[in-house]
């Protein structure tokens, strides 16, 4: 069953789909449509279990990121460690981070490096506080609402690495997944150069199985840089790969805290995990390691 309310979330994930009707049949049924069609053709049936919608500014995809950005408001280019040090915490530990993790991590730039202009956050097979592997978790100082973000970036490979881009609600003490998480980049290792978009909340998060997200499958991740991109505004959330759109989750038109939390501050997360519910879920290679995420930078835009 697919609710009403849902519906036009569905046909923005299915490619192609501009427009929809939901009815009742078996119980709720979600109808997809694709063609050219306008706000001038609608009608009333009468029919009050009926929902219609039309997806408006579908995005071309493969096309419009940049069309979409405004002024660049943030950024790190990591051309200096000063600048490092300044726009950036890192967060330390090895408690599993709520996702059965078996890195610890890390501060004082033992597992980061700045040169060449880049950001190299490096993952070892070492033992450190009970832990057999560390890494790094940085974490934004400034906190953030709405814009267009990107990262530039080469991805560590192999099974039981897990490196992400993502946001995090910036309240505290954070309620999670109720105020908000959205995963701009994961990549676990076992299913090499898949990368996924998804956001969580209360009603849509993995504890429950309901999250709502996208996979994409690109070229050599590892050994090629690509571009990870989200458009964040008032009423959206989208995905991009290189320019390619490939996950949309609009504002519901039923909207509350429990669907969009998405009007929070939230702060940039770089990490990359070892093991875990997910990354290891098909266990861990350690002769991978050590391991790099490289990044050449992170950018946030205003948005259009």
């Amino acid at each position: 069953m697919v609710p009403g309310e849902q519906c036009s979330n569905k046909c923005s994930q299915t490619p192609g789909c501009t427009h929809f009707t939901w009815t009742t049949y078996n119980g709720g049924t979600c109808w997809m449509k694709k063609g050219s069609v306008s706000k001038n053709d609608a009608f009333s049936t009468g029919d009050m279990t009926m929902v219609c919608g039309l997806l408006e500014n579908v995005p071309n995809p493969g096309s419009g990121i940049d069309s979409l950005k405004g002024q660049l408001l943030w950024s790190d280019e990591f051309d200096s460690s000063s600048n490092f040090m300044n726009n950036w915490n890192q967060e330390t530990g090895g408690h599993g981070w709520g996702n059965n993790e078996l890195q610890y991590y890390t501060n004082n730039n033992e597992n980061t490096e700045i040169s060449n202009n880049m950001l190299t956050i490096h993952t070892r097979k070492e033992w450190k506080n009970n832990m057999k592997y560390t890494s790094a978790r940085l974490l934004s100082k400034k906190k953030f609402r709405y814009g267009v973000f990107e990262m530039k970036a080469k991805l560590p490979y192999g099974r039981g690495t897990w490196p992400a881009f993502w946001l995090l609600s910036a309240g505290r003490p954070l309620n999670w997944p109720n105020d908000g998480e959205i995963d701009i980049m994961e990549h676990v290792g076992y299913d090499q150069n898949v990368v996924h978009a998804t956001i969580h909340c209360k009603d849509f998060n993995h504890l429950i199985g309901t999250q709502i997200g996208k996979s994409i499958k690109l070229n050599d991740v590892s050994n090629q840089f690509h571009l990870y991109q989200l458009y964040w505004s008032e009423t959206s959330i989208r995905g991009y790969v290189d320019g390619q759109l490939y996950f949309r989750y609009d504002k519901p038109a039923n909207s509350n805290y429990n669907n969009w939390p998405f009007d929070n501050e939230f702060n940039i997360i770089l990490n990359t995990a070892v093991g875990g519910f997910w990354g290891g879920a098909l266990g861990i290679d350690d002769n991978i390691f050590p391991q790099k995420y490289i990044i050449d930078y992170v950018r946030q835009y205003s948005h259009k």
